[in-house]
């Protein structure tokens, strides 16, 4: 009976719930990593910059000195918690809570996930490097998601994870294809942000670029255009962000 009312209060899962949830995994820079302490079996939490792989996967470099890593080695088990909060009650405000397996990021991934981290967290570059760090990714098994007071959501993670039927071209290009539009199309960056995320005025960066969409910064200011439908082939991408521009400056121009 009581399984059954704690079942009915979770809200059906549709298309608006998921791409607010995204948006908040995607344009998270913190959140609190919960693990079990390897030596007391309690409760550990840490906050952790983070950051997302191209595919949505939460990225976070652990220091071996914040007592975190051999937790995390043990059995890999962690809860990520994300979501800012604004005025008012911080529990009208909406978050969502990762549940998941962290791995040790190594080999070929490495290099796309510490450049990614870093054009979201460049403050991170002095010490990203050092001996004790190493980049980790959640691979996400559930998440709940709270849109506000009464409305909460349990999610899988293809509700979350991003899609790409060409994921070795998409990781070919997205490091030089960010550099391009930081290098030769900020005008384009800008009105991106201005005309369809409701940012300031300003030297808007894009700082990733995925099948789902475009990440970009303006100081601590970060924001995310999501596109109506995913690519699926990294050769969209240019068409796209074309595309955009073109309906961007048609925008400002009615503004």
């Amino acid at each position: 009976m009581t399984e059954a009312k704690e079942e009915s209060l979770g809200c059906p899962v549709d298309s608006v719930a998921r791409a607010a949830a995204r948006m908040i995994l995607r344009t998270a820079r913190y959140g609190a990593l919960a693990l079990t302490d390897a030596h007391s079996d309690a409760p550990l939490v840490a906050r952790v910059g983070v950051a997302t792989d191209t595919d949505g996967k939460p990225v976070m470099p652990i220091s071996s000195l914040s007592g975190c890593r051999e937790s995390m080695g043990r059995d890999g088990r962690a809860a990520l918690l994300l979501g800012q909060p604004g005025k008012g009650d911080p529990l009208a405000h909406s978050r969502v809570a990762l549940n998941g397996i962290v791995l040790r990021v190594e080999g070929s991934d490495y290099e796309r996930v510490r450049r990614r981290y870093l054009m979201r967290h460049p403050q991170a570059e002095p010490y990203i490097d050092f001996e004790d760090f190493a980049m980790w990714r959640l691979e996400i098994t559930t998440a709940s998601f709270i849109a506000g007071l009464g409305s909460a959501y349990t999610l899988k993670c293809s509700d979350l994870e991003t899609q790409c039927a060409d994921w070795a071209g998409w990781h070919a290009m997205e490091a030089s294809a960010v550099e391009h539009m930081n290098q030769d199309h900020g005008e384009a960056t800008r009105l991106y942000a201005t005309m369809f995320c409701g940012g300031a005025d300003g030297n808007w960066r894009v700082t990733g670029l995925d099948p789902d969409g475009i990440d970009m910064a303006l100081g601590d200011d970060h924001r995310r255009y999501a596109y109506d439908a995913p690519l699926t082939q990294a050769r969209e991408l240019r068409p796209m962000l074309v595309e955009l521009a073109s309906r961007a400056r048609e925008q400002s121009e009615i503004a």
